[in-house]
Order: structure tokens, then C-alpha cells, then sequence
């Protein structure tokens, strides 16, 4: 399940508007009384991850969305439901079309008369054209216009819904769209650059990381050879865990990963492990160097954990 964010109408308007704005269009008429999201983390969304709106409260007919960002323009309708519940999904086959940067999510209520006052239309050259009961009110250029700080369109976009005899109830929310990402919590050796791994658990070599794509996603650890580069083996990595926002460090609002790997399946040497998801292949993945020990610490070197339970499962110490 995504990370989902609730908010009141009220409060985003406050924001956006004006307080004395919201209280008059609270009074007014009646509009969306709660929205939720779901994304992939905080206030993020992964390129190619699907992000969705839930409302209640819409008693005034359809709800438009119109998604302002970076090179991007579009709008969605949803029908409530006879309680005035709706939901609007921008699937990843949209999302794919994100580009970084900053995207408003305006969700428009037609107001208490049921009809849009403030419009939208893109013309044959591409314009985005702003209108109020079809007359134009501001352009806006083509998509590829629009910048990755979509601030002044929408600010824009807001006066236009105070204009004389509009009752539209609009509400905004930004977001901010990323290229799929993926850490590894584990330090790398500052000359060799392998991970340095550490775990108490002798049976297993524990890999664990962020990541800004959603739980839903499926992401999947492939082991090669480092010398030869032959892929060994593919392991599907069983969840990533939602974010809660506590934990420690720069990337605190991701999600995890975890990916524990028996070190009896390979034989000793250096490795290279990509943990990643299969949408894309130039993104979304992370690459590191690994090493599984050989027996070198008979001769007094520190024996690691794997090396030791490798060493138990040979007989070697039956032996001695």
C-alpha cells in the first residue's frame, strides 16, 4: 500500500488563498470535506508510479484535476458517488510522462450551481488557455513552457477563481516528481569500494536500503561474477516497507528494503549486486561490489561470519 497523506479543505486554501478566501467559500457552499493521496513516499512521486486522489464530500457533480508540472499539462474528471466520494488515479503510463521537479495537483468543484465557471483549453498550436465562461483569461504557452517550479501558474490560476460570479472551489497540493531511486544503507570501503557488510547472523550477508518507489513496486537483486560479469542468479526481494519518516539521515521519508542473501550459494571471491526494479534500465537501480571470504583466516586473519559458517558447513573444524 502507498503512503497516503489526509488534509482539510480548509487548510490548504488558507494556505494558497487566504484565510478570509477559504472562510467565505466554507460558507458558501458546501465542498470537499476531506483528500487523501496516495504516493510513493512523502509528498513524492516516482516517475512511472502510480499516484491517486480520494475525496468525500463532492455534492456538487464532477470534480475536475488538472496536473500542472514540468513540460506537463493535463486534466482528469471523476463522478462522486450518491455519497460524494470519488477517487482519480494518474496511472504509470501517465506518470511516465513526469518529469522532475515540482507538480500542483488542482482539484476544481463546479461550486454550489453544478457548473464550471473557469475552464480549460489547448489549442491546435498547443496553448494552454485559461478561460472564464469561455472567454480567455490568461495563456499560459505550451507544456513545453511551463517550468520545474510551477508556483506563478497556479498563483495565476487561483486569481482567476475570484473573479466576479465564479463559485468554482478550487484546491491545491503540491508534489514533487523524482526519477525512481534506490540506496544502500551498508558504507563501502573507501579502497577497495566493496560494501562493508555487518550482521551477527553467521547464515546470511543482510543488504538493506531506501528507496523513493512505491511498496507496490516489485524490485529484484541479480548477482554476478565481478570478473566475468555472468549473472549467477536472480533473487526477488520480498517488500519494500512504507515509510514512516523517523528514521535517521537524508533519505528518512523513503521507503525500505531489505535483501538477505545465504553466502553458502556462492563460492568465495568478489561479486557485484544490482538491486532494482525492471520498469526501467537506467534507472531505479543501484550497483555495488561485495566479497564473500575464502579461508585465508587459518592463517590468523579475523575470520568474518559467512567465512566461519562456510568453513562449519565443509567439515574443515571436524577435522582439526
Amino acid at each position: 500500500m502507498k503512503f497516503e497523506m489526509k488534509s482539510s479543505t480548509a487548510g490548504v486554501m488558507a494556505v494558497r488563498v487566504g484565510a478570509a478566501l477559504v472562510l467565505a467559500v466554507l460558507i458558501a457552499v458546501p465542498v470537499m470535506a476531506e483528500i487523501s493521496f496516495e504516493s510513493s513516499c512523502p509528498q513524492t512521486i516516482a516517475e512511472g508510479d502510480a499516484f491517486t486522489i480520494h475525496g468525500t464530500g463532492a455534492t456538487n457533480g464532477s470534480v475536475t484535476l488538472l496536473v500542472f508540472g514540468r513540460h506537463y499539462f493535463h486534466t482528469f474528471t471523476a463522478n462522486p458517488d450518491n455519497r460524494g466520494d470519488f477517487s482519480v488515479t494518474v496511472g504509470p503510463e501517465e506518470t511516465r510522462n513526469f518529469s522532475a521537479g515540482q507538480y500542483a495537483f488542482v482539484i476544481q468543484d463546479p461550486g454550489e450551481n453544478g457548473q464550471y465557471e473557469i475552464g480549460t483549453r489547448i489549442s491546435t498550436s498547443g496553448n494552454i488557455t485559461v478561460t472564464d465562461r469561455g472567454t480567455a483569461v490568461v495563456d499560459f504557452g505550451t507544456a513545453t513552457d511551463l517550468k520545474p517550479w510551477i508556483d506563478p501558474e497556479i498563483e495565476i490560476l487561483m486569481a482567476a477563481s475570484g473573479r466576479a460570479g465564479v463559485d468554482d472551489v478550487f484546491r491545491v497540493e503540491y508534489f514533487f516528481v523524482e526519477l525512481p531511486s534506490l540506496h544502500f544503507d551498508q558504507e563501502r570501503d573507501p579502497v577497495t569500494g566493496r560494501l562493508i557488510l555487518n550482521g551477527s547472523d553467521p547464515r546470511r550477508m543482510v543488504f538493506s536500503g531506501t528507496t523513493n518507489m512505491a511498496p507496490e513496486n516489485v524490485l529484484t537483486a541479480r548477482i554476478r561474477d565481478a570478473a566475468s560479469g555472468k549473472e549467477i542468479f536472480t533473487d526477488t526481494i520480498p517488500a519494500i516497507t512504507p515509510a514512516d519518516g523517523m528514521g535517521p539521515g537524508k533519505h528518512s521519508s523513503w521507503n525500505t528494503w531489505h535483501y538477505s542473501l545465504d553466502p553458502v550459494r556462492l563460492p568465495s571471491g568478489e561479486y557485484i549486486i544490482t538491486v532494482g526494479w525492471d520498469k526501467e534500465t537506467w534507472c531505479g537501480s543501484n550497483t555495488a561490489l561485495f566479497v564473500v571470504p575464502d579461508a585465508g583466516a587459518a592463517t590468523g586473519q579475523q575470520i568474518s561470519a559467512p567465512t566461519l559458517f562456510s568453513l562449519m558447513n565443509s567439515g574443515l573444524f571436524a577435522r582439526l
